[in-house]
């Protein structure tokens, strides 16, 4: 619970402080490139709580570097909006990629999320071909939703006023969380697999 707090503090309330609490005394260039901050220290002590530095952190601390290099060479504020979808685009390409290793993506993430579920999925994914199947099928809608997700937000980077963009950056991060749980929950009830993974264990008796 700690931890998601974090995040959402570090990854979402803070940088649109900063964002706004900074832009009519430094600038939209300067104000983003410091709010690019939060999530950046986020990674860091994500990394160094789990003693690796995972694919994730690896492309915040980038996004960081390049943004920071972009503002340094004479990048607009739209350059470093549309900073979005550096890390969305790769991330679509790199979860759809992940079909073709023996469990994708998506299985591995809530695998970690779920540790006391992670010895029952692994029971099922080798002994249920329908298990695999969800699991590859939420593979694609994660992987297809973040390359929309890329496009839409260097649509908006390019289109809107600059000024609304990282609200709406924020907002359309939650939105699609919330909802690629529908198809992510359809297809494991599909599988006869839900209620064993988010289901609360059955009461014992004696």
């Amino acid at each position: 619970m700690i931890n998601h707090v974090r995040s959402v503090v570090l990854d979402v309330a803070a940088p649109l402080a900063l964002f706004y609490g900074l832009r009519s005394a430094t600038g939209d260039t300067t104000a983003l490139v410091v709010s690019m901050t939060p999530p950046a220290l986020n990674a860091v002590l994500t990394a160094v709580r789990q003693r690796r530095l995972d694919a994730l952190a690896v492309a915040v601390l980038a996004g960081t570097a390049l943004g920071a290099v972009a503002a340094l060479l004479g990048g607009g504020p739209r350059e470093l909006l549309a900073r979005g979808a550096w890390f969305s685009a790769p991330a679509g390409l790199w979860t759809l990629a992940t079909l073709f290793r023996r469990q994708p993506l998506t299985f591995e993430v809530t695998r970690t999320l779920l540790p006391h579920r992670a010895t029952l999925m692994d029971r099922l994914w080798a002994t249920d071909g329908r298990f695999r199947a969800a699991w590859r099928a939420i593979t694609i809608c994660w992987g297809a939703a973040a390359l929309a997700d890329s496009a839409l937000r260097i649509v908006m980077a390019y289109t809107l006023p600059v000024a609304v963009v990282p609200a709406l950056d924020s907002v359309l991060t939650i939105v699609t969380i919330v909802v690629l749980q529908v198809p992510t929950h359809l297809l494991l009830r599909r599988s006869g697999h839900w209620r064993s993974l988010f289901g609360r264990p059955a009461a014992t008796t004696g």
